[in-house]
């Protein structure tokens, strides 16, 4: 059992707690970077090829995407954590449950996705104030993108299970070749073809089919750290009520943030297209900022996870304390930069010079959150190992509700300052929303190790 655990991926409960945390969150962070790479070059391509018209319509299209991705974040999350726990109390029989209901439960989300984003796509573009001369190419992206929503979740769902039995190598890889596809279909198509919003969504189906083609095989010829065969394909109640214990208020809390980040856009959209133009770039530039805390807070999930299982608390707060440390140092030296120099980063995506001026001014006050999410992602990924996931929902319905979202309104209907001084506030919106998030945690954290009987160590009752 042992030897063929280690074969299969990393056993997070001995070692030395940096030393594995950057073990597993490197594959991620690999793939992460070549995934952010790709954004950084769709947005490029489209940046230099088309017009701020597109920018913007892929943009306020993007948005209406992620809320598959917060489902898919949220209750993949739940996966990973019941898959790590089962394998950190080295319940065989368990974890061969755990594996055939995260498998089920992707089957079933692919199916709800879907569907939510075909027929509420027009809906929500309209909702979102989306600029009439950027409606087309919103629509036409959103439109071409649902068709990508199964492979997508397929993917991400079969990559939390891989992931919580120890193993970041595979699914990080298989993104990667799915980004490499993406950003060399993104050059062909829009770079040479010309095919604006059309090409980018084509191209993005074109790589999350690949990736799931992939991942399913490496899945099939995989074996498993436990006997797992088709009769382990059957509703577990038990199982499916601990995903959807963990990952509901995830997913309800990334369903709710992506929320307010429509109503940003909206907000945003009002005031023009260059200024929707310019938050979109920094939207997508920022995916690149915040991709080692990212990895790093994965990295986090499983080994608190794991060791809650194998009864190890202290460890897994020290994964969290060297997490955070790790992001810190590398987010505060993206962070300086950015304060010094915003208009080398958006010059690469933009050619109109009030786009770069305005993303570079939105930037300079954006980037002061890059310090602060190495605490919100690591904290926030050692809660969900605990299975506290309900906490990170409220610190962050709070944040984002009661601080976020009032000051952008605020921000954005100043209509006595220039628009690039304006969009320097709202840059401002997100740390200070970050700061209450994080004083919230804090302060959860403290008391949850100061007593004794927390119900950690084992995932709470559906």
């Amino acid at each position: 059992m042992k030897e063929k655990e280690k074969s299969y991926g990393l056993d997070l409960t001995s070692g030395r707690i940096s030393t594995l945390l950057l073990r597993f969150a490197g594959p991620f962070l690999a793939a992460g970077l070549v995934s952010a790479l790709y954004g950084a070059v769709d947005l490029f391509v489209v940046g230099q090829y088309t017009n701020q018209d597109v920018i913007s319509g892929v943009s306020t299209g993007t948005q209406i995407m992620n809320i598959v991705y917060s489902a898919t974040i949220g209750i993949g999350t739940g996966g990973t954590v019941l898959v790590a726990h089962r394998i950190g109390e080295r319940d065989r029989a368990g974890s061969a449950r755990a594996a055939g209901s995260v498998l089920l439960t992707c089957a079933a989300l692919m199916a709800l996705m879907t569907a939510v984003v075909w027929f509420l796509r027009e809906p929500l573009l309209t909702a979102l104030n989306t600029p009439p001369e950027a409606r087309a190419p919103a629509s036409n992206f959103v439109m071409l993108a649902t068709i990508g929503v199964p492979f997508n979740v397929g993917f991400n769902m079969i990559s939390s299970l891989a992931r919580g039995l120890g193993n970041s190598r595979a699914p990080s890889i298989v993104g990667a070749i799915g980004c490499v596809v993406n950003i060399a279909l993104a050059l062909l198509f829009v770079g040479v073809l010309r095919m604006r919003e059309t090409g980018v969504a084509l191209a993005t189906v074109l790589a999350q089919v690949s990736t799931f083609v992939i991942i399913g095989i490496w899945l099939l010829r995989k074996k498993f750290p436990f006997p797992f065969g088709r009769g382990d394909f059957r509703i577990d109640w038990a199982s499916i009520g601990k995903i959807f214990w963990v990952g509901t208020p995830l997913w309800l809390q990334e369903l709710l943030v992506t929320g307010s980040f429509m109503i940003i856009t909206g907000l945003v959209n009002n005031m023009g297209v260059v200024a929707s133009a310019s938050v979109g770039i920094i939207s997508k530039v920022f995916s690149l900022g915040g991709m080692f805390p990212l990895a790093i807070g994965n990295a986090v999930s499983a080994m608190t996870a794991q060791n809650l299982g194998a009864g190890k608390r202290d460890r897994a707060l020290r994964a969290l304390l060297c997490g955070i440390a790790y992001s810190l140092i590398l987010e505060a030296l993206i962070c300086l930069y950015c304060q010094i120099s915003p208009e080398s980063i958006t010059a690469i995506f933009a050619k109109e010079l009030p786009v770069i001026e305005g993303a570079a001014a939105y930037l300079r006050a954006f980037s002061i959150d890059l310090t602060l999410i190495s605490f919100v992602f690591c904290i926030n990924a050692y809660l969900s190992g605990h299975g506290k996931s309900i906490v990170v929902m409220i610190h962050s319905i709070a944040s984002t509700f009661g601080v976020r979202v009032p000051l952008s309104i605020v921000f954005s209907r100043m209509r006595d300052i220039d628009l690039n001084t304006q969009l320097n506030y709202l840059g401002f919106a997100a740390p200070i929303a970050s700061v209450l998030s994080i004083t919230i945690c804090v302060i959860y954290i403290i008391r949850l190790n100061r007593r004794r009987d927390y119900g950690g160590d084992r995932l709470p009752p559906p």
